[in-house]
């Protein structure tokens, strides 16, 4: 169930986190940024609690990466609410191009009480090393677990992080006696002592071949073009389209299987 409550506390924490960075540039966030880091927070989160997201909200294989419509529409509300800044930059590519940026610190430490301590690590570390570098972020992301097990416009699915209830290895609690480890001990040592006593018989030296070089005459360049024939028509040069089936998305080598 989506936690609008916790979707707000990730929105705040994330913006104020980079508004702790020294360089000033770096302490401005787009609403894509933002979103990308609340997806990472639950990420996080599910790989150490079966799956389960922080958030309980839907998300989707979106045109740049996990897209999740409800944390997009609290951005705004959420930041104006903490007296967050707004920077608007004139782009004539893009139409009401913004920035985000609050710098109080004391609120950050209030809401960092707040937040579990898996989120708070990997938002600290992610949010310092990519800032608002869109394509580095974007590449990260695209390689994590959900992303590779999905398709696009699918539901990102975080169950597959789900650790098995039984992976503990079981332990053998047989113990070994001490008439049998003297054992085990003494045939070490003769194993090392016959071990000691053989050497290495002495390679004797061999000599490589030298390489035949071929004779490039006409049967040769005849030779040479059958080869070629073998592979089938010639691509032609130039500029090519390469069309690509939909069931990669599904393939066994994107999830490293």
């Amino acid at each position: 169930m989506e936690n609008l409550k916790h979707i707000n506390l990730l929105i705040h924490y994330i913006i104020l986190t980079a508004g702790q960075e020294d360089d000033e540039h770096d302490r401005q966030l787009e609403n894509i940024h933002i979103i990308k880091y609340v997806y990472l927070a639950d990420l996080a989160y599910a790989k150490q609690n079966n799956g389960e997201i922080f958030t309980g909200t839907l998300w989707h294989f979106g045109k740049f990466g996990p897209w999740s419509q409800s944390v997009y529409d609290r951005i705004e509300p959420a930041l104006s609410a903490i007296g967050t800044q707004i920077f608007f930059i004139e782009n004539k590519n893009k139409e009401d191009w913004f920035k985000w940026q609050n710098t109080d610190e004391t609120l950050q430490n209030e809401i960092e009480c707040q937040l579990p301590l898996v989120i708070i690590a990997h938002l600290k570390k992610d949010i310092h090393k990519f800032g608002q570098d869109t394509p580095a972020l974007l590449r990260y992301i695209y390689r994590t677990s959900p992303m590779l097990w999905a398709a696009p416009h699918d539901v990102l699915d975080f169950y597959h992080l789900k650790t098995p209830s039984n992976n503990k290895i079981p332990q053998n609690n047989t113990e070994i006696s001490k008439r049998k480890q003297k054992k085990l001990k003494e045939k070490m040592r003769n194993l090392r002592a016959l071990g000691s006593q053989k050497t290495m018989p002495k390679r004797k030296k061999t000599f490589v071949n030298p390489p035949i070089i071929a004779r490039q005459d006409e049967i040769y360049l005849k030779g040479m073009d059958w080869l070629d024939s073998l592979a089938g028509v010639q691509i032609p040069e130039g500029e090519q389209q390469i069309v690509f089936s939909d069931l990669i998305w599904q393939s066994l080598a994107r999830r490293g299987l």
